[in-house]
Parts: C-alpha cells; structure tokens; sequence
C-alpha cells in the first residue's frame, strides 16, 4: 500500500544521533539522551513505533477500503485507535498524540462546549489535530466546525473539485511547509474549502484545499477531503504522494521532542 522507501540506515531505535545512554525504548523517556523522547523506528518507516494516534468518527464508504488506518497499524506499535463517538475528556484525549477527525456527521449527537474545550486545551498542550470531509452533504460540516471553531477555522458549505471521468482530481499547487515536503499531487473528489486562520499550503482551481495553524505548543491541519484515505488512491494513482503527505503530517502534528523520527527518502 502506497509508495516504497528507502530506509534511513539501521535497525535500531531512534533516528538522530545521540548521546550516550542505553537504547530508546517507548517508555516517556530520553533513553540515549539525544534531546527527543521515545524516537523508535525499528522498521525505519517514517512512523514512530510509540506513536499514539486516534480516530473519531467513522471511515469514509465513498472509496475502497481504509488504508490510513491499516497502514498505521502495520507501522506503528499501538496502531490507529478509533474513538468514534466517545464523548471528548482530558483523560481521554491526554492518551493521544495525534488525532485525526473523520466522519463526524455520524455521531448522532453534537459536541457540546465542554467537548471543545476539552480539545482546544489538549491542542494548546502540544497534541496534534488533523480534520478531514467530504463524506456526505454540507450538513456533514456540523459537528467538525464546532470543533475547529475553537481554532478560528471551518470549511465552507460549497462542494468543489468533483471527479472528472471517474478520477480524483489532482491538486498541484503547493506552498513549501514540513507538511507539503516532496509532494506535488493529493486527488480530491467533491470536498470542502477551508476556511480562517492558518497558513494555507494547497490550492487548485482557486479553491484552498490545506490549512496549518500552531495553537499554543501544538498543531492542527485541515485538508478539504477524504480520498486520502482510501485503499484505489494509493494503489491506482503511483502519480500521487499520498504515503508521503501522511508521514509528513502525521510528524507535523505529533509534538515536537517527542516520538519524532526520520521520513525516508521515496525510491
């Protein structure tokens, strides 16, 4: 699934030199005093082998398949952990590095206030936050908007960039950020503008298709679709960057000092 890479050398833990100190293990702590925790990357992948990543909502149906989360399984330690509807707390979003917002729309309630304070605190304490859409009609936006609002963004209730023949369209226009690192094209199909603060680091057509904001210590990243995620693009499109864009985020949003490992170079 998705492109091959070369490893960054090696088999052991970390990436990124070190001090001296015994092998980096998951444990919270700087074992080879290198500056990062937990920097374990047996397969040298590009995903951290402690990496703690989550899920709310449910997977698109539009595509085939879900590879996000059986690509992160086979790479990381914990793997993906869908928290679907579960109500938003400190203790539970305090287990997770990253998060990433699927299919809200689904949940058959609203988030409440205390939900979205809940996140903005976590975000601000160095968690990761990325949304998708595109899963169904404008109403979708609902409960994902309630969440962004905290961080001053939303998507817009126009649909843009529908397939063309049966593909994806590719967005080809990229603005240089950790994020965007080597990637020229991502297909989208019937997703959502983004909207508000932040840097925005694609667009086509005239349509801006990725935001990045720094709240506090942490990161939240909004792409306008959900193709990502499905099994035909990564396997039928070699033209996309669809692996890289994902390690590129996912070390984006995790926070910084922390389970941060070398992205390798694409072959």
């Amino acid at each position: 699934m998705g492109g091959s890479f070369a490893g960054s050398g090696g088999s052991g833990g970390g990436s990124g030199g070190g001090g001296a100190g015994g092998p980096e293990v998951c444990d919270g702590i700087d074992n080879d005093n290198d500056g990062t925790i937990d920097n374990v990357d047996v397969g040298n992948d590009g995903i951290c082998d402690c990496l703690r990543i989550a899920t709310l909502g449910l997977p698109g149906q539009w595509g085939n398949g879900d590879v996000f989360a059986q690509w992160l399984d086979t790479r990381s330690d914990n793997g993906a952990v869908s928290l679907n509807d579960q109500v938003l707390t400190k203790d539970l979003l305090d287990k997770y590095q990253v998060i990433v917002a699927q299919n809200l729309s689904e949940l058959g309630r609203a988030y409440s206030a205390e939900e979205v304070t809940a996140l903005s605190d976590w975000v601000k304490a160095g968690g990761g936050f990325m949304t998708l859409i595109g899963y169904g009609d404008p109403s979708e936006r609902t409960n994902v908007n309630t969440l962004l609002a905290a961080f001053g963004m939303s998507y817009a209730a126009q649909q843009i960039l529908p397939k063309n023949g049966g593909a994806t369209i590719p967005v080809t226009n990229w603005v240089m950020h950790p994020v965007t690192n080597g990637v020229t094209r991502v297909g989208v199909d019937n997703g959502y503008p983004v909207e508000g603060t932040g840097q925005t680091l694609a667009t086509e057509q005239g349509y801006d298709l990725l935001k990045a904001q720094e709240v506090g210590s942490g990161h939240v990243l909004m792409w306008g679709d959900e193709w990502i995620t499905y099994d035909t693009e990564w396997t039928e499109h070699p033209e996309y960057q669809l692996e890289l864009f994902w390690l590129n985020a996912i070390k984006w949003l995790t926070p910084a000092k922390n389970c941060q490992v070398t992205i390798p170079t694409p072959k």
